[in-house]
C-alpha cells in the first residue's frame, strides 16, 4: 500500500495515535478501535470483546434505543464516538445527556463543556469556551475547561492569552490545593517559549521544586532544576542562571545537555 493511501486511512478514520485497530462492518463503517499497546491478555480479550459485538458503537446504539434516559450509556458512546470521529460526531450523544433531568452535576458539566468546545471549534472562536471557564463552578470539570481554552489559544497562536489562561489555571490548581512539580514546571517551561509572565514562573517553579519529594532522583530534581535556569537566562539573570546549571551537572555530570545549556546562558545574546 502505498503512502498516498495510508493518508487517505488516515483522514477518514481519524487516526493520530499509532498503533492504532480500527474495526469496521462490512460497509467500512468503523464499530470500535485499540489504540495504544497493552499486554497481549488484554488485547485479546479486547479482540474477543469486539468480535463477539460487545459495547462497540453499534452495541451501545442498541442498549442506548431500549434505554434512552441512561446517563452512563451516553457518556461511554459519546466518549466512544468522540475517541473515534471527533467532538462533531458525538454532539448528538453529548447534547442528549445535557438535556437528562437529573443527571450527575458533574455528567452535567462536562457535557456543558463538550457543548462549548464544540461551538469554539465550529466557530472559530473561543468566546462559549471563556464563558464556560468564568462561570463553571464544579473543580472536577474546570482543569479539563482550562485546557481546552489554552489548547484553542494555542492552535490559535494568541500567545498572551494562551499565556493568561495557562496563569489562570495553575493559580486555580493551586487555589483548590492540586499544584504538582509536573504542574509547575510545565508551566513555567511553556512561559519561557513565550517569553511571557517570566518572574511568575520563576514564582513557580522554585514552588515546584520545593515540593519535590526528598527522595526524587537525580535526574528528575536535574530536570525541575533546568526549567528554573532557563526562566533566570530569559529574566537576564545570568549569574543565577549559570549557578541552577552548575546544580545540575552536580546531578547529572555524564549529561552533556547541562553543559550545554551552561554556555548558552553564559554567550552574550
Amino acid at each position: 500500500m502505498d503512502s498516498t493511501a495510508n493518508d487517505d486511512l488516515s483522514d477518514r478514520y481519524n487516526i493520530h495515535s499509532i498503533p492504532s485497530f480500527v474495526f469496521v462492518d462490512e460497509n467500512g463503517d468503523e464499530i470500535d478501535r485499540i489504540v495504544g499497546y497493552m499486554p497481549p491478555a488484554e488485547y485479546l480479550a479486547e479482540m474477543t470483546r469486539i468480535r463477539n459485538g460487545i459495547n462497540t458503537v453499534p452495541d451501545l446504539v442498541k442498549q442506548l434505543q431500549e434505554d434512552p434516559d441512561n446517563a452512563d450509556l451516553l457518556v461511554r458512546l459519546a466518549g466512544k464516538v468522540e475517541s473515534m470521529s471527533g467532538l462533531k460526531a458525538a454532539m448528538t450523544y453529548w447534547e442528549m445527556l445535557f438535556g437528562l433531568d437529573g443527571v450527575d452535576a458533574t455528567l452535567h458539566s462536562t457535557a456543558a463543556l463538550k457543548m462549548a468546545l464544540y461551538h469554539a471549534q465550529e466557530n472559530e472562536d473561543p468566546e462559549t469556551l471563556v464563558s464556560f471557564v468564568n462561570n463553571e463552578t464544579n473543580t472536577e470539570v474546570l482543569p479539563q475547561a482550562f485546557s481546552a481554552l489554552r489548547n484553542f489559544y494555542r492552535g490559535s497562536q494568541d500567545k498572551v492569552a494562551e499565556a493568561e489562561t495557562y496563569r489562570r489555571y495553575v493559580d486555580f490548581m493551586s487555589g483548590i490545593h492540586k499544584e504538582s512539580t509536573g504542574l509547575l514546571n510545565g508551566y513555567a517551561w511553556r512561559m519561557t517559549q513565550l517569553e511571557l509572565n517570566l518572574a511568575n514562573a520563576r514564582e513557580r517553579i522554585s514552588q515546584g521544586i520545593a515540593l519535590l519529594a526528598e527522595d526524587e532522583g537525580a535526574r528528575e530534581k536535574a530536570q525541575i532544576m533546568d526549567t528554573k535556569g532557563e526562566v533566570l537566562w530569559k529574566l537576564g539573570r545570568i549569574d543565577e542562571a549559570v549557578a541552577v546549571m552548575d546544580e545540575c551537572i552536580l546531578l547529572q555530570p555524564e549529561d552533556s545537555y547541562y553543559q550545554e545549556q551552561k554556555a548558552k546562558f553564559q554567550t552574550p545574546s
